[in-house]
């Protein structure tokens, strides 16, 4: 029995520092590609600087160089996940970043460079570049950084690469040009905007809606109530386009109250290889309810359809439905927790025609980075501390589950601990 333990620590340790190992070199990556991007701005900003004004004097908010509006963030997260079925191999079925079992992983490192605008004439951009071993190889884009003939994405990608400006128009009619996160969905991808109150990700937002788009959107806010968005892109998570079509995307949200929104998400178009006549759609209600200043409650249902999708003559068609609650105990520590069915009707977004459940518990504990108490010069590193457990259960009405190397449970159940960094 000794022995056995000690080949278990030592295997741990080996994975510990092979992961860790990769942890650095993803690291280094969105680094080394954040600096190279800010100082390339910076540069090109100082030559093209107007020289100092000579005339009438002129406000300091005029006066500002635009690049000083320019913002660099960034977003760590770290996890260790453990699926008591004892796969082989070590992945956990129908999970979206973190697949990986029993291996402590860097989840994603993300860089995040903008120049953030809301009022009308304003021009602004902004990157989000991510590595990791967990959510660059799921929401990479096909014809960018996933191969169009494998199908495979390793570990670095362009979450969101976009330019924007605000016409004059009304209150200001926002235009966004290029690759961003879908507007649909109450779970997010990212995590410095604002990461998801569980760690793991619900069924609906990983088989159930996309995860990106590349072409235009135009928002417009009619009043501190209702905001209206439309986009034409090139589809579900494609840079390139996969047929001669564009997809049409919506999204209205209301807000009543400072305690509720509700937003209803549309989406529709072609989404095969070659095919401009079989079309997907999908129809999604999303809000959020804070009956009292510590609990947040939020449901999302999901509603897809795809012509042809399961065989000729045979469309498919998935459902979902979330609910999730956070009651935040103290200033520093909460409670959340998620329900979810998903139901997959020809087995098109799941690979198997199933009915899936999921139960999710996650405490989180918050913490206060304040690397400026060391040195004044790290005071831009400052940001906030996380850690997090959980512990989830899936079922399915089908034997999707692995034990061992056998597909032949019914149930899933992991648990998990997860560190997250954000300034």
């Amino acid at each position: 029995m000794p022995g056995r333990v000690s080949i278990k620590m030592t295997r741990l340790v080996h994975r510990i520092s092979l992961s860790t190992r990769k942890t650095c070199q993803c690291l280094e990556t969105v680094v080394m590609a954040g600096l190279m991007m800010v100082s390339a701005l910076h540069a090109c900003a100082q030559a093209s600087a107007p020289a100092p004004a000579t005339g009438p004097a002129v406000s300091a908010e005029e006066d500002r160089p635009w690049w000083r509006d320019i913002s660099t963030n960034g977003y760590l997260s770290l996890s260790y996940t453990y699926n008591v079925n004892d796969p082989s191999p070590r992945i956990n079925q129908f999970r979206v970043f973190d697949f990986n079992d029993d291996d402590p992983q860097l989840d994603v490192a993300q860089l995040v460079v903008q120049r953030a605008i809301s009022e009308p004439n304003q021009f602004g951009f902004r990157f989000d570049l991510i590595a990791g071993s967990g959510v660059p190889e799921v929401t990479a884009a096909y014809g960018l950084f996933r191969n169009t003939h494998t199908g495979i994405a390793h570990h670095f990608d362009i979450l969101q690469m976009v330019v924007s400006y605000v016409v004059p128009v009304g209150k200001g009619l926002r235009f966004d040009l290029g690759k961003f996160p879908t507007q649909m969905g109450y779970e997010v991808v990212g995590g410095y905007d604002g990461y998801s109150d569980n760690f793991s990700r619900g069924f609906i937002v990983g088989y159930g809606i996309p995860g990106t788009h590349t072409g235009g959107k135009a928002t417009y806010t009619f009043n501190h109530k209702i905001t209206a968005m439309v986009s034409i892109c090139n589809g579900w998570d494609d840079f390139q386009r996969l047929n001669h079509a564009y997809t049409i995307a919506a999204q209205v949200a209301f807000a009543p109250a400072k305690t509720f929104n509700v937003s209803f998400n549309f989406i529709h178009g072609p989404e095969r290889r070659q095919d401009t006549r079989d079309q997907r759609a999908a129809y999604e209600l999303v809000a959020q309810w804070k009956p009292v200043s510590k609990l947040t409650l939020a449901g999302d249902g999901l509603y897809g359809h795809e012509e042809n999708g399961v065989a000729l003559g045979h469309d498919a068609l998935w459902k979902g439905l979330a609910g999730y609650a956070k009651y935040r105990l103290t200033s520093k520590f909460s409670l959340a927790f998620r329900g979810e069915i998903f139901n997959d009707g020809g087995g098109t977004r799941t690979g198997t025609d199933q009915g899936l459940q999921g139960f999710t518990f996650t405490p989180e504990y918050d913490l206060t980075a304040k690397f400026s108490r060391l040195n004044s010069h790290f005071s831009k590193a400052d940001g906030k501390f996380a850690v997090r457990g959980e512990v989830r259960l899936d079922l399915s009405n089908k034997n999707v589950f692995l034990e061992g190397s056998n597909p032949t449970q019914k149930q899933q159940f992991t648990s998990a601990v997860n560190l997250i960094y954000l300034f």
